[in-house]
């Protein structure tokens, strides 16, 4: 028997994210967590979407959520957003879904006041930079820094390093002298002021 080829087609629609999605969601999105868990996370976001928080999207083919994106407005300043949780089924992949995602997120950020978009990514995920590159996002430095609770580190004695400031310079001493006698203060109060002050 021969083979046979078909050509099948869809519509893809772009929309908000509805309360019922999350089994297809888990289905074609997500398929390392649990409906449960992706409910839940869901209606918290559909929630905060009330109060102009979070903005949920997906893609929907034949009837089912076959990609998703999520926009979470920063608490301090609420024209930047960030996005996240970018998401679309194997299948789905070649037909640019993801680029339909976010020019639906650009819209609906815009028609929310949000002017700025963003995401954190790791060095190593370049593919994906590269995705956000061609989609307008642009590199900023950012430098991150981190210390694990516990760990080592140069501890600095306030006693010593104040020592070291009154000792490094005559002339400093002079002028802190000079200063708290213009100023009738007792001179030894006036010596600890400003040992303060060089510490700050």
């Amino acid at each position: 028997m021969a083979d046979q080829e078909f050509e099948l087609t869809t519509t893809l629609r772009i929309r908000v994210a509805a309360a019922n999605d999350a089994k297809a969601l888990e289905q074609y999105c997500f398929t390392g967590r649990t409906t449960e868990d992706i409910d839940q996370e869901l209606q918290d976001d559909l929630a905060r979407t009330q109060k102009g928080e979070v903005y949920r999207i997906v893609a929907e083919a034949s009837g089912h959520a076959i990609g998703n994106i999520r926009l979470e407005r920063q608490p301090h300043n609420s024209e930047i957003a960030e996005v996240g949780q970018l998401a679309v089924s194997a299948p789905f992949r070649q037909f640019a879904v993801a680029d339909r995602l976010i020019e639906f997120t650009e819209q609906v950020a815009a028609e929310n006041g949000i002017t700025t978009l963003q995401i954190e990514l790791s060095p190593s995920e370049e593919p994906i930079i590269n995705a956000y590159k061609a989609w307008g996002f642009d590199e900023r430095p950012v430098v991150t820094l981190q210390k694990a609770v516990g760990a080592s580190g140069t501890a600095i004695d306030l006693d010593e390093q104040a020592t070291t400031g009154e000792a490094s310079s005559s002339e400093e001493n002079l002028e802190l002298e000079e200063a708290a006698a213009d100023s009738d203060g007792d001179l030894e109060d006036s010596d600890d002021e400003g040992g303060q002050q060089e510490l700050l």
